[in-house]
């Protein structure tokens, strides 16, 4: 536990290095010209940073009838944002910034693909709100979890680098005059 909590403190203050401590040992105890070609092999690497996964949840926002909901936007949350329906404050930049680049809004059939970047872990946050006001109705905003546990893993393992993870999902949503 102590490992991870340092391994992220250190992430997040941009130490992103790696090299093995052998190599180190060897390169400091040769003379340049008498340098071999290292082999790594049992011996301890130093790593500094946080592990990624890349998150990709795909899918369609649904009414209570089943069918599509056109104009609703979905947000994928990654574990450094706090934002909720009700602090939603667009006109911080950071925000703003955030939502552009970790959203989608659902096309006339109700789909939508939205992706981001994070520590790897199971459950994240979603945002679901109606962004077209009455033009299809008035949905009630909302948050959802969704776990990423059984969705589909993809992508080469590399250093910290952990793949991609991508969940397929529908979202039921109610109109404000069914609540």
């Amino acid at each position: 536990m102590k490992d991870w909590l340092l391994m992220t403190v250190m992430g997040m203050l941009g130490l992103t290095a790696c090299h093995s401590s052998k190599e180190a040992t060897q390169q400091t105890a040769e003379p340049a010209d008498a340098a071999k070609e290292v082999v790594p092999r049992n011996e301890a690497a130093l790593m500094y940073g946080v592990p990624t996964m890349d998150f990709v949840l795909k899918g369609r926002v649904i009414d209570t009838k089943g069918e599509g909901v056109k104009g609703m936007q979905v947000i994928l949350l990654n574990g450094s944002v706090d934002i909720t329906p009700e602090n939603m404050h667009e006109d911080n930049p950071y925000v703003k910034e955030y939502i552009n680049q970790s959203s989608d809004t659902t096309d006339a059939e109700g789909y939508f693909s939205c992706q981001m970047k994070d520590f790897p872990k199971d459950v994240h946050s979603v945002i679901v709100r109606d962004v077209d006001g009455a033009e299809n109705g008035e949905y009630r905003d909302q948050m959802v979890e969704v776990n990423f546990a059984d969705g589909e893993q993809t992508g080469v393992r590399r250093g910290w680098y952990q793949g991609v993870r991508t969940k397929d999902v529908d979202i039921t949503v109610k109109k404000v005059s069914e609540e």
